[in-house]
């Protein structure tokens, strides 16, 4: 474990440096392995990856979102500096790797944002010119992940427009929005853009009513990629 990076209240980000790295793309994950004393066997779960290959794939960075009741991230939550983990991978077909030309759509809710943060760091390593929107959903904003760092890199970079949609404060004056994503909201910030790739991620509900609201929006199926967090 090289360290522990606070993201929420409920979240952190755990920067481990790998023995044997074999490189990754943006939007995979790797399985993390632990002993949990009321199981015979080893838990195994799937946490994505945040960090860009570039310019080190021996460092990856995972997000953790605390689960109530759950057997790892809550240990995981609770992991410091120095501490071991046992890490299998990279795995996922849930990838961009920024080579495609023309505009980008990014959606994600909670610890869905993991994979499209490392999307958005190497597209930012690539010197990427097209446009880019990230559309990320959060309870609150102290709970959204990555939000100022994504703040610095929407001000330092035109081609990335960043949206915050804050379900569960209506007062918090930094949200664009104070609802869930929507056709509403796709529509009012891609204009008369569409994108030439999509990638949703976060709970069921959300990734099928967005690729729903895009598909009646004239996006074509073919062009949208899912993953889905239960």
């Amino acid at each position: 474990m090289a360290d522990v990076i606070d993201e929420a209240p409920d979240a952190v980000t755990l920067r481990l440096q790998l023995e044997e790295p074999g490189g990754f793309l943006p939007g995979q994950y790797y399985n993390v392995r632990l002993e949990v004393a009321e199981r015979q066997r080893p838990v195994q779960r799937a946490y994505s990856v945040g960090s860009s290959p570039v310019p080190d794939p021996s460092v990856i960075d995972l997000g953790v979102r605390e689960v109530p009741g759950g057997l790892l991230s809550p240990r995981l939550v609770g992991f410091r500096t120095g501490q071991c983990l046992e890490v299998r991978g990279p795995y996922g077909r849930f990838t961009w790797t920024g080579e495609e030309a023309g505009p980008v759509l990014l959606v994600g809710a909670g610890s869905g944002l993991v994979p499209l943060m490392s999307m958005v760091r190497h597209a930012v390593h690539r010197g990427r010119s097209d446009p880019v929107w990230l559309i990320c959903s959060a309870a609150t904003y102290d709970h959204a992940f990555y939000r100022d760092e994504l703040a610095g890199l929407a001000d330092m970079h035109r081609w990335l427009r960043l949206v915050h949609c804050i379900t569960r404060d209506p007062t918090e004056e930094r949200a664009d929005y104070h609802r869930r994503v929507d056709k509403a909201v796709l529509s009012e910030c891609l204009g008369e853009t569409r994108p030439a790739r999509a990638y949703l991620c976060g709970p069921p509900a959300m990734v099928e009513s967005v690729a729903a609201a895009l598909v009646d929006l004239g996006v074509g199926p073919a062009v949208i990629a899912t993953e889905k967090y239960d």
